[in-house]
């Protein structure tokens, strides 16, 4: 059965239609827990927001469950490999 991530990328501020790097990893993936729902193996963003360093994602699960998570934008950049 499919599986739906979150992902990121960074794009160049002056023309976003050049990508500067990608993540190799999903960024947010369904746990074994919250692969059941009306629409399984399913996480789907619902914007975020940044807080100093923090990158707040809020996120729809399986259209059953909402869920929040977090991340350092200083690591995300790290990961961030050349397309």
């Amino acid at each position: 059965m499919r599986t739906y991530s979150i992902g990121a990328m960074l794009l160049d501020l002056d023309d976003p239609s050049v990508v500067l790097g990608t993540l190799d990893q999903p960024l947010l993936a369904p746990l074994d827990s919250e692969r059941d729902g009306y629409v399984p193996n399913v996480v789907y963003s619902c914007g975020s927001m940044r807080h100093e360093d923090t990158l707040i994602l809020p996120f729809g699960i399986s259209d059953n469950y909402i869920g929040i998570a977090t991340a350092s934008i200083s690591e995300v950049l790290a990961h961030l490999g050349r397309p």
